[in-house]
C-alpha cells in the first residue's frame, strides 16, 4: 500500500480504526494458529528497525550466537534487497512467512516496539535491545500515556548500556523484569574499534583527511522525505578546515525515517551500520540523536546543533543543562570547532551523565542467555 493510499485510508477516521482493529485481530489469530504447530527450540528470530536492515544490536547478538552455537536457526525479518550474512534465513517484513517464523521461534530479539497484535506465547522468550540507549526523545508510554503499548508485558530480558536506559525501560515500557546492564551490543565494537583505514574502507569513505559525521534525528513534520539541516554543510567543512588547519569532509547519515540529507556531498543514509560510520569519523555533529551518547565511547568530539523550537517532541532532559557542547547558530558552531581538543574530558562527562555501563562484551552475554533458553526448551 503506497503512502497516498495510506493517507486516504487514515483520513477515513473511525472507519480506518475499525479496519485496523479487524486486521490486527486476523493477524493475531493467524499467529496463534501458526504457533499451534509448536516452537522450534533452536530457532531465534531477529528484527532491526522493523525489518529495514540487518544491523544494530540484533546483528551483533546474532553474530555472537552464531559463533557460540552454529546450530542455532537464525531468522531475520528483512527486506529483500538488504545485505546480510549468508548464514541467516530471512523473511519479508510483515509477511505471513515472517509471522509464522515469529510464532514458532524459541527466542525473539527486537530493537523496536512490535505491532500490537504480535504477542509472545508462554513457551517463548523475548529480548528487547532498544535502539536508543541514551536517547533524548521521549518514547512509548513516556510519549503517549494512552498508547497501550504491550511490549513491556511480554519482555523476558531488557538489554541496556546505562542507568539512563534502565530507567527508560521502567517508564517507557512499564517493564519490571530483568535488565542486563553490560552494554548495548551494537556498542561492543566502539570499545574495540577498527583502525581508521579499515573502518573507512568498510564504509566506502575517503581514507585521507578528517571526517565529520552529521547524523540528525528525524522530525515528525518531515518524516519520509529528505532531512534539511539547520546549517550549511559545505560551510561547516570549510569552517572546520579553517579552525584546525586540516582537510575535513562532511559525511551525512539521516535517520531511517528520512530518505537522505538535503545538500549532502557524501550521503551514507543507506549504509546500514551506524557503528562503522562512527568508527570511521573524527567528529560527530547531531541534534537529538541517541548516537550522541554512543560516540563518546570513542573519546572523540561530539557537538549538538540545537535549535530551540525546531523539534516537536518532549525530551527526557534539558540539553542546555547537560555536558554536551551545544551550538545554536553557525557562529557558535565555529567556536566549538576550535575546541575539539577538549574531547576526552568532555566525553567522560557525557558518559557519566548517563551512568554508562559498557563492557564491550554485551553481545556475547546476551548470546549465552539465548543459548541457555534454547537448551531449556
Amino acid at each position: 500500500m503506497n503512502q497516498k493510499i495510506k493517507g486516504f485510508v487514515r483520513g477515513l477516521g473511525p472507519v480506518y480504526r475499525g479496519l485496523s482493529r479487524v486486521r490486527q485481530q486476523l493477524l493475531g489469530a493467524y499467529m496463534r494458529m501458526a504457533h499451534g504447530q509448536g516452537v522450534s527450540p533452536k530457532k531465534v528470530v531477529f528484527s532491526s528497525f522493523k525489518g529495514a536492515s540487518c544491523s544494530d544490536s540484533p546483528l551483533a547478538i546474532a553474530q555472537a550466537l552464531h559463533a557460540l552455537r552454529p546450530d542455532a536457526d537464525v531468522v531475520f525479518q528483512l527486506k529483500k534487497d538488504a545485505p546480510a550474512p549468508d548464514w541467516i534465513r530471512r523473511a519479508e517484513p510483515g509477511s505471513p512467512a515472517w509471522l509464522r517464523e515469529a510464532a514458532t521461534a524459541r527466542v525473539i530479539v527486537d530493537n523496536f516496539n512490535r505491532p500490537f497484535f504480535q504477542r509472545k506465547f508462554p513457551d517463548q522468550k523475548y529480548v528487547q535491545t532498544w535502539h536508543g540507549d541514551r536517547g533524548f526523545k521521549k518514547v512509548l508510554w513516556d510519549m503517549d500515556p494512552h498508547g497501550g503499548f504491550p511490549d513491556g508485558e511480554d519482555m523476558d530480558l531488557a538489554v541496556a548500556g546505562s542507568d539512563f536506559c534502565e530507567s527508560m525501560y521502567r517508564t517507557a515500557f512499564r517493564y519490571s523484569g530483568e535488565v542486563l546492564k553490560e552494554g548495548l551490543p551494537r556498542n561492543d565494537c566502539l570499545l574495540h574499534p577498527l583502525d581508521e583505514t579499515q573502518a573507512r574502507r568498510a564504509c566506502g569513505l575517503p581514507e585521507t583527511g578528517k571526517i565529520a559525521l552529521y547524523a540528525p534525528t528525524f522530525r515528525d513534520s518531515a518524516r519520509g522525505g529528505a532531512f534539511r539541516p539547520d546549517f550549511d554543510l559545505a560551510w561547516a567543512a570549510q569552517a572546520l578546515c579553517q579552525a584546525t588547519g586540516e582537510d575535513w569532509k562532511i559525511v551525512s547519515r539521516a535517520h531511517d525515517q528520512n530518505t537522505s540529507v538535503a545538500g549532502a556531498v557524501i550521503d551514507k543514509t543507506d549504509f546500514p551500520e551506524m557503528s562503522l560510520l562512527m568508527q570511521a569519523s573524527d567528529l560527530l555533529i547531531t541534534d537529538y540523536s541517541s548516537c550522541a551518547g554512543d560516540f563518546p565511547l570513542l573519546m572523540r568530539p561530539v557537538i549538538l546543533f540545537h535549535t530551540p523550537g525546531r523539534f516537536e517532541r518532549d525530551l527526557y532532559f534539558d540539553v542546555e543543562a547537560s555536558p554536551f557542547p551545544i551550538a545554536h547558530d553557525p557562529d557558535q558552531l565555529r567556536v566549538l570547532f576550535g575546541q575539539l581538543d577538549r574531547a576526552p574530558e568532555n566525553c567522560r562527562a557525557i558518559l557519566d551523565f548517563f551512568g554508562t555501563h559498557e563492557t564491550g562484551c554485551s553481545a556475547e552475554a546476551v548470546a549465552r542467555r539465548i543459548a541457555q533458553w534454547m537448551d531449556e526448551a
